[in-house]
């Protein structure tokens, strides 16, 4: 798409997310502005926010399927999908196959027609087997020719954009060493890997006492609401060209929505502040696995990295608001990089050196830092340092479900 029409498809999703929300609230003639403001004031009243925010998604979803046509292989890539190999004259050798085997099966009482249908059913089992290698090495050759020495790279960018789908197999290795043997198999252990359980039943004495420490909110002062700029601030710094979520809304929709309703849409984020809710719709995540680089041949699942899409506003709201970082935390913090952590580590060396020091460096590296930390100790540290009420119960129900 050009620049034109890019412009043109961004102003028809503006029209139809207007269109939606009224016909969701029944306010087809109230002007836009009175239309922020009465979702405003029913978003306040509502105690139940999960509702509010499903609603509103729903509007915004059908609004961005509303006004472009869909790719078909989109729309039908749940469908299934048969082998590339496979053919309308293996699926009737295949029925016939299994019709011989069972009449076989059940003849137990006549020896001589047992006989003479198992010599049927061979003979056509034997065919069906040649004729799936036949069609296996054909599809094969087929597949090999399609790239050519003026366009090598033809198949590679189809496969890459999802235009060609091929079942993948990926195998990896358990914690006892075995290996995965199907794809459900694969998939549960990545999640165990990225998402492990937090079984209350193998707490210890310690574990339990701070867990317990949990249970209940600080005693402190609730943080304040977010305001209109900040909000608009996190969505504006959204990069439009990252994977949408499952819902398919991306930066670049989610930006224009709030030009339309920028006190609506902030006020949602303060009510989940109030009630201290992270909407289970923004827990349900697009997880792509990637493998790292090097690591392409390993059979462990730490060689993938996740890309996670979901509440993207809200955590990184709840970022800003945290005022508990260490000053030498650089990594997944604004405005920071490695580069700013060797810079203070230099910096650390040069003034040991100016004082005739020696300096020893104890480097640790943790492995899968994320999915290793434990949600009570985190909740615990918070509480400790006298997190604001509001703001701790957000984050412990973000680390729920």
């Amino acid at each position: 798409m050009n620049k034109e029409s890019i412009a043109k498809y961004h102003t028809n999703v503006t029209k139809i997310v207007e269109t939606n929300i009224r016909k969701l609230y029944n306010d087809n003639d109230i002007d836009i502005n009175d239309l922020d403001d009465k979702l405003y004031k029913l978003i306040t009243r509502d105690t139940e926010i999960e509702k509010q925010i499903d609603d509103f998604s729903r509007a915004v979803k059908t609004a961005c399927e509303t006004p472009f046509k869909r790719n078909r292989a989109t729309m039908t890539s749940h469908n299934h999908k048969s082998i590339p190999w496979w053919t309308q004259e293996l699926t009737a050798m295949r029925k016939r196959t299994n019709a011989l085997r069972r009449k076989y099966q059940r003849a137990r009482h006549n020896a001589e027609m047992r006989e003479a249908l198992k010599t049927r059913y061979s003979e056509e089992k034997a065919r069906y087997a040649t004729t799936i290698k036949r069609e296996k090495t054909r599809s094969w050759k087929e597949y090999c020719n399609l790239t050519n020495s003026a366009n090598p790279w033809n198949e590679v960018y189809r496969l890459a954009a999802g235009k060609r789908r091929t079942p993948t197999q990926i195998t990896l290795r358990r914690p006892d060493r075995t290996l995965t043997a199907n794809t459900k198999g694969t998939l549960k252990l990545m999640l165990a890997y990225f998402t492990p359980d937090d079984n209350e039943l193998e707490d210890n004495d310690h574990h339990k006492h701070i867990r317990g420490q949990t249970e209940h909110p600080p005693n402190t002062q609730d943080d304040r609401d977010f305001t209109i700029d900040e909000i608009r601030n996190i969505i504006e710094g959204m990069d439009g060209r990252k994977a949408p979520g499952e819902d398919g809304i991306t930066g670049e929709i989610y930006k224009h929505t709030f030009n339309i309703f920028p006190k609506s849409i902030t006020t949602m984020y303060n009510e989940c502040l109030r009630q201290g809710v992270f909407p289970k719709r923004w827990k349900i995540d697009k997880i792509i696995p990637i493998s790292k680089p090097s690591k392409e041949n390993s059979e462990e699942a730490s060689k993938y990295r996740l890309i996670n899409i979901g509440g993207k506003v809200l955590e990184k709201a709840i970022i800003n608001s945290t005022k508990y970082l260490n000053h030498n935390q650089y990594g997944f913090t604004p405005q920071t990089s490695t580069i700013d952590a060797i810079k203070a580590a230099t910096e650390f060396i040069e003034e040991g050196f100016k004082r005739s020091e020696v300096t020893a460096t104890v480097s640790l590296d943790v492995e899968g830092a994320f999915n290793s930390a434990w949600p009570p100790s985190v909740l615990n540290n918070l509480k400790e340092c006298g997190c604001p009420r509001n703001l701790y119960n957000l984050i412990r129900n973000y680390f729920s479900q």
